[in-house]
């Protein structure tokens, strides 16, 4: 997976700057830019990625753009065939709920086991990850929040100082923007409910009680999932 924080980000509608793309590493930039776009739902889910023209836009070879397609679909955020080639992919629900349980177990189990690491600081770091996806929001920047949701609950494992949990939920970390994109859709959700259920976890994280900060991971991951959608063809 790359560093979605870094690469260029520009309008969907005015063109991509080109030569700002050909001073920083060309598949990542393209990937990044691709990622936006997907995430804010520029592109729509089911739309195909036609590379003669995305290629010609960034004036990048077709090699350079299949680089950053393969990582797009390692995300789940494509889909990749070599006859009909890339279109925009969203999750089902039962690979949201696979995913986002995996994730209660892991975040649960290391928050709840010893609550030494709650500490003024790491809350300090978690409202500043808050403020990110406040500001995200409000520029209706999806692509911003999947990064300060990643960072937000990675302070969390990380100060719960187990790295072996650590290491097996950034497993997951691929999955997220493929993962919140559609869970919006699914569930008719907007960009302002998910600072909410952030602060919700902060709020649990403050009470220092373990059985109130295990309920409220499993609600924040858990509670407003569409368990009957149904199911991709």
């Amino acid at each position: 997976m790359r560093d979605a924080t870094n690469g260029v980000a520009t309008n969907h509608t005015s063109g991509t700057d080109v030569g700002h793309i050909k001073h920083t590493s060309l598949p990542d930039a393209v990937y990044t830019e691709l990622r936006r776009r997907i995430l804010n739902n520029e592109f729509i889910a089911g739309e195909h990625l036609v590379e003669s023209r995305i290629a010609e836009e960034f004036g990048v070879s077709r090699t350079t753009l299949r680089s950053a397609l393969r990582d797009l679909a390692n995300e789940n955020l494509i889909t990749m065939t070599d006859r009909r080639g890339s279109f925009v992919a969203r999750m089902s629900a039962s690979e949201i709920i696979d995913s986002c349980f995996a994730r209660y177990v892991l975040e649960s189990g290391a928050a709840c086991n010893d609550l030494h690491w709650i500490t003024p600081e790491v809350i300090d770091e978690l409202e500043r990850q808050i403020e990110r996806m406040k500001m995200s929001a409000l520029a209706h920047d999806m692509a911003t929040i999947v990064d300060a949701d990643t960072d937000f609950h990675s302070v969390i494992l990380s100060a719960s100082e187990r790295p072996r949990v650590t290491e097996l939920w950034h497993m997951l970390d691929g999955q997220m923007g493929s993962l919140m994109r559609s869970s919006l859709e699914q569930q008719g959700i907007d960009m302002d409910d998910i600072v909410v259920r952030h602060r919700e976890v902060i709020d649990a994280l403050k009470t220092r009680e373990s059985d109130v900060i295990e309920e409220a991971i499993r609600s924040h991951y858990l509670t407003h999932l569409v368990v009957d959608a149904p199911e991709d063809d």
